[in-house]
């Protein structure tokens, strides 16, 4: 009968619509609108949600992206390769809490060009010298953390016992962290034990351990470890933030210090003010970088934008979101609210002073208080200067 469609057919059918759609070409305009192409560390995956969502609603921009080493990243941008197969992005309306994985689009052949690289480590930690077309725009602080089951009765690890456990295994004789094979590492091409290894002084292709390509990876299989006394892993603090509930950060105490901090100042915090008066050691900036051409003007002028919002620079025509909450939501720390800097991975810190100060702005966001007092047009400081609704110390 003309009209007739087989049940099997019809259900068949339906299936594979929604399929197709969930997976567009990534350069299609109607799917994906004004994309711009990025390599990123897995740590900055977070961010890439938040602030993606808001550029995709306000302005258009559809971030897409492939996740991978910081050494990885900039081995892409510094040899102008194209990103391939399967990638992910922001679609239209995008929830993070809706949809914690977002969904994926794919590369034709030969791929796309890549627009932005990130690193999370200090370039010179990864092999390659920075093309003199590639502009470095440093981004804002990121910690890293070891951490233990929640179960575990481990509250903290020094240098020292990192460095023999680490970097020696069982022959390193550090109880509990004496079995390998209860140690979980990354890769050595990830900025997150690029960095630890210059706060514990082994190199990270001599590390003890298994390497996990995954931070969210890492923190399922160590959430699950059957031996949770013997057990030790390393993350990003903003990924572990979204562990608390299974992990423990341990406390740290660097190489010449006489106690152990939190990148926090309570074991339960999130203003990292130890991060940012130079008491926990192990952060970085992020790095983020794109191709320039000839005059030295980006090579897409939307992808130089995007860096501009992903570090808080302020950008013209001004966003209609508050850029900083991006990276604050996200347990970031905007060097607007740093009060130490360094020059190298695990270098020594030294006093910091931003241009335009947003600290007593993010404790309100990352803390849920500050110690600042608040101000408006009618209400001016008595001290400082007005931004953000805070008195800031400039």
């Amino acid at each position: 009968m003309r009209g007739w469609v087989p049940a099997t057919v019809l259900f068949v059918c339906l299936l594979r619509a929604p399929l197709l759609h969930a997976q567009p070409a990534c350069d299609d305009p109607l799917d994906l609108p004004n994309p711009v192409y990025l390599s990123i560390g897995d740590t900055q995956i977070n961010l890439l949600k938040e602030l993606g969502a808001k550029l995709r609603e306000s302005e258009g921009i559809t971030l897409v992206w492939r996740a991978t080493g910081s050494c990885t990243n900039l081995d892409a941008l510094y040899g102008d390769l194209k990103l391939s197969g399967s990638l992910s992005y922001i679609p239209a309306g995008y929830d993070a809490k809706r949809m914690p994985t977002p969904p994926s689009c794919i590369a034709a052949a030969p791929g796309m060009t890549l627009d932005i690289a990130n690193s999370i480590v200090f370039l010179s930690e990864c092999p390659g010298q920075k093309p003199t077309d590639v502009k470095d725009t440093l981004g804002s602080v990121q910690s890293f953390v070891f951490v233990v089951p929640r179960s575990s009765t481990q509250t903290a690890i020094t240098a020292e016992e990192a460095y023999f456990a680490l970097g020696f295994g069982r022959a390193g004789g550090v109880v509990p962290w004496n079995d390998p094979q209860r140690l979980l590492i990354r890769p050595a091409t990830k900025g997150t034990i690029l960095s630890l290894a210059a706060s514990i002084r082994v190199p990270a292709g001599r590390w003890q351990g298994t390497p996990i390509n995954l931070s969210q990876e890492l923190a399922s299989q160590l959430a699950a470890s059957p031996d949770p006394e013997r057990s030790l892993g390393i993350l990003g603090s903003e990924v572990y933030d979204g562990y608390r509930g299974t992990l423990k950060a341990l406390a740290f105490r660097a190489f010449g210090q006489r106690r152990a901090y939190w990148p926090d100042s309570t074991e339960n915090g999130f203003d990292k003010a130890n991060v940012r008066d130079g008491h926990y050691h192990p952060w970085s900036f992020t790095h983020w970088l794109l191709r320039t051409d000839g005059s030295g003007l980006p090579r897409k002028p939307r992808a130089q934008r995007v860096v501009d919002l992903l570090v808080g620079t302020a950008v013209i025509p001004p966003a209609r979101f508050e850029p900083l909450d991006s990276s604050i939501d996200v347990g970031l720390v905007p060097r607007c609210a740093m009060r130490v800097q360094r020059e190298k991975e695990g270098g020594d810190f030294s006093l910091y002073q931003p241009e335009e100060s947003c600290g007593c702005y993010y404790e309100a966001r990352a803390a849920g208080s500050s110690r600042c007092s608040r101000c408006s047009l009618s209400e001016p400081c008595a001290t400082g200067t007005c931004r953000r609704g805070f008195c800031e110390e400039r």
